[in-house]
């Protein structure tokens, strides 16, 4: 049996032979939120036309759509400065198109994951007093002079999804997921294969 040489792999971001494994690990987390998405979307859509629906399938749907946006993010901005994660993290950015102002880069997203028993603390610390709201669906509440505290809300007005004091544009999460599932799908389609990368590429 011819053995493979490794001799060059650390002159690759990803190895070639490797390159499935990133594609399968991603595609397990974005099946699973192309799931949640549209779950989340028919029981809106259900809802909108008046029918009777379990409210909290909303609120659960959207908040597991952000914890899979958190995820798919940590492959393109490793929070190691390790230099093999960096080199993974840019490889797979060049392969997907990713750009500094995609959605999935915001901090706000991966803190909420990573940190949101330490939010959850400070929130609760800060004295709120006023109408305390553990969930809501519907048009943002106006402020009528006492301050609304809510635990976690949609705003179907704003397609606004927001827990604690902090609040996300749902559908551009939601459409760069599906732009990345596609391509995943496209990928391990065509070859098992990451894009070449280009040749002014660092």
């Amino acid at each position: 049996m011819k053995k493979i040489s490794t001799e060059n792999i650390e002159d690759y971001k990803i190895w070639y032979p490797y390159e499935i494994f990133y594609i399968e690990s991603m595609l397990t987390i974005t099946k699973t939120a192309m799931v949640e998405q549209t779950l989340f979307r028919n029981t809106l859509e259900q809802l909108s036309q008046g029918k009777e629906v379990n409210r909290e399938i909303i609120l659960d749907s959207v908040q597991n759509i952000i914890n899979h946006a958190a995820s798919i993010s940590r492959y393109f901005w490793p929070s190691s400065s390790d230099k093999i994660h960096k080199k993974r993290g840019q490889k797979l950015r060049d392969s997907f198109d990713i750009k500094e102002s995609n959605p999935l880069k915001n901090r706000d997203v991966r803190n909420f994951i990573e940190h949101f028993d330490e939010k959850l603390d400070t929130y609760l610390t800060s004295g709120i007093c006023g109408n305390i709201i553990p969930s809501y669906i519907g048009p943002e509440i106006p402020d009528n002079g006492v301050p609304n505290y809510l635990f976690r809300a949609f705003y179907t007005d704003r397609w606004i999804f927001k827990v604690l004091n902090l609040e996300y544009e749902i559908p551009p999460i939601i459409n760069e997921l599906i732009r990345i599932h596609f391509l995943l799908e496209k990928f391990r389609d065509e070859g098992a294969r990451l894009p070449k990368e280009n040749k002014n590429s660092s």
